[in-house]
Order: C-alpha cells, then sequence, then structure tokens
C-alpha cells in the first residue's frame, strides 16, 4: 500500500505547488517501480520452480514407462497364452493349464501432481506460452494411457474369477465366455504400448 501525506506548509505559489507535485509523482513512480520489480521477480522464482518440477515430474513418467517394457512385453505374451488356451477350450480341444504368471497385470501410475500444482497457483501463467502447450500435450497422452491401463485392468479383473477355476476340463461356454475378456485385454495391453510410445514422443518434445 502507498501512503501520500499532504505537505507539511502550505505552498507559497505556484513554483511550490509543482515542485512538491513532482517530488510526490517521482516519489510513487519510484514506489510503483520497486513494487512491480519485487512482484516480478516473486513471478520469475514461481516460473522457474513450477518448470523445475514438471520436468522432473516428466523425466521420472517416463522413466518408468521404459523400466516396465520388459515386464508389459511379459504380460502381453502371458494374455496371448491365455487367449490360445482359451480357444482351445472353447472348441471342446484339450489344452494346457494356465498358470497364474500368465495372467498377472502390474500397474504403473504416473505422477501429475507438478502440472496440477502449477495449474492450480497460476504459474503456469508466467511460462512461455509454446512451453505450456508442450507440457499440456504430454500430460494430456499421459491421460490417455493411464486411462487405457484401466481398461486393461478392468479385463483382467474379469478374467481373473475365471481363470482363478481354470482346469483342462473347462467348460466350453464358460471358456467362450472368458474368451471375449482375453480378447479385449490383448487389444488393450497393445493399444497400451502404441499409447505408451506416444506418451514417450510427448514427453521428449515437452523436455527439449
Amino acid at each position: 500500500m502507498l501512503d501520500v501525506h499532504a505537505p507539511s506548509h502550505t505552498p507559497n505559489g505556484a513554483r511550490d505547488f509543482f515542485i512538491h507535485l513532482f517530488t510526490i509523482t517521482i516519489g510513487l513512480l519510484i514506489a510503483l517501480g520497486l513494487e512491480a520489480g519485487v512482484e516480478a521477480f516473486h513471478h520469475r522464482h514461481q516460473r522457474l520452480e513450477a518448470e523445475a518440477m514438471i520436468r522432473d515430474e516428466i523425466k521420472s513418467n517416463g522413466e518408468k514407462i521404459e523400466q516396465g517394457e520388459t515386464q508389459f512385453k511379459e504380460e502381453l505374451d502371458g494374455m496371448n497364452q491365455v487367449l490360445q488356451t482359451l480357444d482351445s477350450l472353447s472348441q471342446g480341444k484339450s489344452a494346457g493349464v494356465l498358470e497364474e504368471k500368465d495372467f498377472v497385470f502390474h500397474q504403473s501410475p504416473m505422477q501429475d501432481a507438478a502440472w496440477r500444482t502449477a495449474a492450480s497457483t497460476g504459474a503456469l501463467s508466467y511460462m512461455d506460452y509454446a512451453l505450456v502447450e508442450r507440457f499440456s500435450e504430454a500430460y494430456k497422452e499421459q491421460d490417455q494411457l493411464e486411462a487405457m491401463e484401466k481398461q486393461t485392468l478392468e479385463d483382467y479383473l474379469l478374467l481373473l474369477p475365471v481363470l482363478s477355476h481354470h482346469s483342462k476340463d473347462m467348460d466350453p461356454e464358460r471358456a467362450k465366455q472368458a474368451l471375449v475378456y482375453a480378447r479385449q485385454a490383448v487389444a488393450h495391453l497393445n493399444g497400451m504400448y502404441f499409447i505408451a510410445l506416444g506418451t514417450l514422443g510427448s514427453y521428449h518434445e515437452a523436455l527439449q
């Protein structure tokens, strides 16, 4: 808050009046300049801190996706094995016993706290528009990946009650029911893989 005080004595003529007015004006301009400088420094600090946290978050999420590639391939191989077994059983053919490892699914939640915090505090408004656009695209791809992961988990949860009681003599009708879920799971796993590649590409663009 800026305080402007009246002169301690009555101005003697126009010259004193304008000198006093000029003094007040200069003082106000200096005060406003200092206030704007402090605010600009604060905004710059907010921008740099938010940008650094978002970059660290994106980098960490990218590493998590890359590290999970081997695990993903194992999950896809296992579900393809489930699919083949159920297909044979649905036709009344003999098939091997499914093992628990064939239908294990691991979730890998991505982080977005830094992005959401920067948006809620207004820190994004201090960043370059093109940079915010790249960050936004990366998190949009990330949301799509998590949505696909959720769909895949639902497929596994639908399959689990059926496969947990699996035997070589499973009823063909029961196998046909489970086959639908297995096909969905394979489709969603493949979808996850391609969305993950797109997400990694968006991460790379965002971090440039």
